[in-house]
């Protein structure tokens, strides 16, 4: 005949603890991998955006909202310069407008948000990228837009800008190019032709992407964004 003796509550508890806790990671991994398994790229590179938003959150809060700039007069002519780095930020609205009964309340809308970058060096564009989010405002998955490998057109000559000293709100400049464009990392067109420019006192950046080159992605709207820093040499 056995006799059971039953555990004491010293002994009991520390080890249900123990495998209760193991079991719960173990159990919450297993999710975790199967859900990011299952879902498409798409997925993936927004967790990836909204980790880079996050992380430069305290960066972008110190920005202001307006073109900061810095001129090196020595180099130059009369505050016209042909060397120089601008960095900015794309907040967007792209609107599918309907053919008929046209309401801007029920319109499907996308928020566009990210950052971009430009380069010049002597009147040439050594680097232009744009990296940006687009969010409908539906509710529905989002998908991202990179615009890499920017060409300008030779024939349009060296591009010059004007610095904000000149108290001229209608300073600009303009960029004609081709370039390729991203959606979730994978290029979706290449060689398309697309037009930048910085205007209002260097204070506003609008990329207009050509809608035969992109298949009307872009809904024959620009993308705008703000200057948050120019640098003048």
């Amino acid at each position: 005949m056995f006799t059971t003796r039953a555990l004491s509550s010293s002994s009991f508890n520390p080890i249900t603890k123990v495998i209760t806790t193991i079991f719960l990671v173990l159990s919450l991994s297993i999710v975790t991998f199967a859900m990011i398994s299952s879902n498409s790229g798409g997925y993936e590179s927004s967790f990836v955006v909204f980790a880079q938003m996050e992380k430069d959150k305290d960066t972008n809060q110190k920005m202001n909202l307006h073109t900061q700039s810095v001129i090196n007069n020595s180099s130059s002519n009369n505050n016209r310069s042909t060397t120089f780095s601008a960095i900015g930020t794309i907040s967007s609205l792209v609107i599918t407008v309907p053919e008929d009964k046209f309401n801007i309340t029920n319109a499907f809308k996308v928020i566009l948000t990210g950052d971009w970058i430009l380069n010049v060096h002597n009147g040439t564009v050594t680097n232009f990228e744009a990296n940006f989010l687009a969010s409908p405002m539906d509710g529905s998955m989002g998908h991202i837009h990179q615009i890499t490998n920017f060409s300008a057109n030779e024939d349009d000559g060296s591009v010059i800008i004007l610095s904000t000293s000149d108290n001229n709100s209608n300073n600009s400049l303009s960029i004609n190019g081709t370039t390729d464009i991203k959606i979730n990392g994978i290029t979706i067109w290449n060689d398309a032709e697309v037009s930048i420019t910085i205007s209002k006192g260097n204070n506003i950046i609008t990329i207009d992407p050509d809608d035969k080159d992109t298949g009307n992605h872009f809904g024959n709207q620009q993308v705008y964004g703000i200057v948050n820093r120019l640098i003048v040499t």
